[in-house]
């Protein structure tokens, strides 16, 4: 980590040190990071390219977000955080092309597994959907199952959503299987979303209900985060 981004990094979790829920700590967060510019393709490397640890609170795409809040809201140190992000974005933390979460099915799972996140879609409301991985060409297309809440049945399960939960949409295009993804926060009795938006060109902050108004999806899965460790 560069001296400038520990620095960054420093200064956050100042701001942050007196809280102990991590829901609230990633708010803080990511009120902070409103509207800090998007950037598609923000990390570095390939199939056949070296594999860098990209680390950049000033710009981000829909995952680099997610992922930097969650590690923010879970560690106190500059080093935790290094730690907590590495681990978040590479299976058993190994940084490696072939071992980043590239599918956020995959992302999900392997840290619900780990203990950072826990999956809590299934319950009332909850289907179970086919779908297949392949926008990847230098990965093996597979058939996966996912269990997501569909809109209509979002009154059903909004209970189990809370506050900094992992948001995903799932996807209505063949071998994809969610195509955006952020975090949700309680706010006067609704839930708001964060996110670092493509079309708006920043990370904002909408209503929940709006987002899911203006975009097809098969559904949504959520994941509460879990408290990290110093």
């Amino acid at each position: 980590m560069s001296a400038t981004w520990q620095k960054r990094v420093d200064t956050l979790q100042r701001r942050i040190a007196g809280e102990s829920d991590v829901g609230r700590r990633m708010y803080l967060v990511a009120q902070e990071l409103c509207s800090q510019p998007y950037r598609a393709d923000a990390l570095v490397g390939g199939p056949e390219l070296e594999e860098k640890l990209v680390i950049d609170l000033g710009s981000f795409d829909c995952v680099t977000f997610v992922e930097s809040v969650l590690a923010l809201g879970r560690s106190r140190t500059s080093q935790s955080f290094l730690r907590e992000l590495t681990q978040l974005r590479y299976r058993n933390g190994e940084i490696r092309w072939r071992t980043r979460l590239h599918y956020f099915s995959d992302w999900l799972r392997a840290n619900h597994r780990r203990g950072a996140i826990r999956v809590r879609t299934r319950g009332a409301g909850a289907q179970t959907i086919s779908t297949h991985l392949g926008t990847l060409v230098a990965l093996p297309e597979r058939r996966i199952q996912l269990v997501v809440v569909p809109k209509a049945n979002l009154h059903r399960a909004v209970s189990r959503i809370s506050h900094g939960s992992v948001i995903a949409f799932a996807s209505v295009r063949a071998r994809l299987d969610f195509f955006h993804v952020g975090l949700a926060f309680w706010k006067d009795d609704a839930l708001t979303l964060f996110h670092a938006s493509r079309s708006l060109g920043q990370v904002a902050s909408v209503p929940l209900s709006d987002f899911l108004s203006n975009n097809r999806m098969r559904g949504i899965a959520f994941a509460a985060p879990c408290v990290g460790t110093p």
